[in-house]
C-alpha cells in the first residue's frame, strides 16, 4: 500500500509511476512472480479464481472494461487487497488507490514460484 498516491502515466512500470499493469507487475515482481507487462497478457496468467473465493493478490479485471480501445481483452486490471477492496492505478490524471471491488469481473491468481 505504499503506493497509494502515485501519479498514473500510460505505460509507466513503477516503482513511482504507474500504469494499471504497470502496478500489478510490479506488486507481484516483489513476491518473485513474473508478470505479462499488459492486462491483454496478465488475464491469461495464473488460474482462475471464482468470485467468491477472491483474496488479497488476485488480479481483477472488470467485466465494464472489456472492449476498451476495440480489444476483445481488458482495458483495466486491479489488484484485490481483501475480497471487498482493491488498489489500482486507474487513468491519465489520477493516482494510485484504493477502491470498492467492482460488481462484475474476472479473476486470476498467479502462481508464485512460476513464470505464469
Amino acid at each position: 500500500m505504499g503506493k497509494r498516491g502515485r501519479p498514473y502515466v500510460w505505460g509507466a512500470k513503477g516503482p513511482n509511476v504507474f500504469d494499471c499493469s504497470g502496478l500489478t507487475q510490479w506488486a507481484w515482481r516483489q513476491a518473485g512472480v513474473q508478470l505479462g507487462g499488459d492486462t491483454y497478457t496478465q488475464v491469461r496468467q495464473g488460474v482462475a479464481v471464482p468470485p467468491d473465493q477472491v483474496r488479497a493478490g488476485d488480479l481483477i479485471f472488470p467485466r465494464s472494461s472489456f472492449g476498451e480501445g476495440g480489444q476483445a481483452g481488458p482495458g483495466h486490471v486491479m489488484l484485490a487487497i481483501s475480497a471487498t477492496e482493491v488498489v489500482h492505478a486507474p487513468h491519465t490524471g489520477d493516482v494510485v488507490r484504493v477502491a470498492p471491488m467492482p460488481s462484475g469481473f474476472v479473476a486470476r491468481r498467479p502462481v508464485v514460484g512460476s513464470q505464469n
